[in-house]
C-alpha cells in the first residue's frame, strides 16, 4: 500500500469514526465525554501480519514469519450458536479482508484457547483500528471477562454505551425488551445450546490428562488431547467442573 492510500486510509477511518460517535451521542443520556479513550500503539517499526481469513466473528488466520497462524480476539465473545454469528463474521470481514494487522499477546493470560487459537489483541495495519474493541463497540460481540486483563474497563464502557444504543446483539427484540445477556462473559465461547428436554448430566464436557476439572469444549484450559465424556461420567470419575468455563453439574 503506497503512503498515500495509507493515508486516505486513515483520513476514511478517522472521519468514519467522528460520524459514528456523533450519531451516538444523539439521542442518548449517556455522556460521550465518560468514555475511556482506545490506547494509542506505537507501531513504527513493528510487523504488520498480513490476514489470510476470517473464520468467524472472533476469530482469523494470519501469517506471521511466513507462517499461517490462527488468532482469537481477547475480551469479546461470539458464540457460535447465535443468530448474530455469521453478522459478526461478515463484519470482521469487513474489517480485516485483504488487510494487514498488529497482533499483541497479553503476558499474564493463556497464550492459547481450546481451539489452539492464539490469543491477542489485534490493530489493523496502518490506521491502528482497535478490532477487539470495534467488534464491542459495533454491538456485534459481547464482553468476555474472567480474571481482570488489560483493557476490561475501556471494553466494559463501550459494551455498555453499545447496549444504551441497542446496537446488533442489544438490538430490541419484537416485545421492546433488549435479549437478557450478561455483561460479564467467561473468556471462552458458550457450547452449543441443548434442547430444553436434554438431561444437563448428557451434555458432553472434557477432560485433561492430569487435570482434575471438566470443561466446556472451548474452556481456555482445555488443550489439544482432552478426551470427552458425559457430565455423568466425569462426575462419576471423581471430575469436578471448572470454575472458569461453568460447565453443568
Amino acid at each position: 500500500m503506497s503512503c498515500a492510500a495509507a493515508l486516505r486510509r486513515v483520513a476514511r477511518s478517522a472521519a468514519l469514526l467522528s460520524a459514528s460517535l456523533a450519531l451516538a451521542v444523539g439521542g442518548d443520556d449517556v455522556p460521550r465525554s465518560d468514555l475511556p479513550r482506545p490506547p494509542s500503539r506505537d507501531f513504527l517499526g513493528a510487523p504488520a501480519c498480513p490476514v489470510l481469513e476470517v473464520r468467524s466473528g472472533d476469530g482469523f488466520v494470519a501469517r506471521v514469519a511466513g507462517e499461517s497462524h490462527a488468532f482469537r480476539l481477547i475480551g469479546i465473545d461470539v458464540p457460535d450458536d447465535e443468530p448474530t454469528a455469521d453478522e459478526a463474521r461478515l463484519f470482521l470481514g469487513r474489517l480485516l479482508d485483504g488487510e494487514s494487522v498488529y497482533v499483541e499477546r497479553d503476558p499474564n493470560g493463556p497464550p492459547r484457547d481450546g481451539d489452539q487459537r492464539e490469543w491477542a489483541y489485534v490493530y489493523r495495519a496502518p490506521d491502528g483500528l482497535f478490532v477487539n474493541l470495534e467488534l464491542l463497540r459495533q454491538g456485534y460481540a459481547r464482553l468476555a471477562v474472567d480474571e481482570p486483563f488489560e483493557h476490561e474497563k475501556l471494553f466494559r464502557a463501550h459494551e455498555a454505551f453499545a447496549r444504551k444504543l441497542g446496537k446488533g446483539v442489544w438490538a430490541p427484540r419484537h416485545d421492546g425488551r433488549t435479549e437478557p445477556r450478561s455483561t460479564s462473559r467467561p473468556t471462552t465461547a458458550a457450547a452449543p445450546r441443548r434442547p430444553e428436554t436434554a438431561p444437563a448430566d448428557s451434555e458432553l464436557v472434557y477432560v485433561t490428562e492430569h487435570g482434575k476439572k471438566y470443561h466446556r469444549r472451548k474452556c481456555q484450559f482445555v488443550q489439544g488431547g482432552a478426551t470427552s465424556l458425559s457430565v455423568k461420567e466425569a462426575k462419576a470419575k471423581g471430575y469436578t467442573a471448572c470454575s472458569r468455563c461453568k460447565p453443568p453439574e
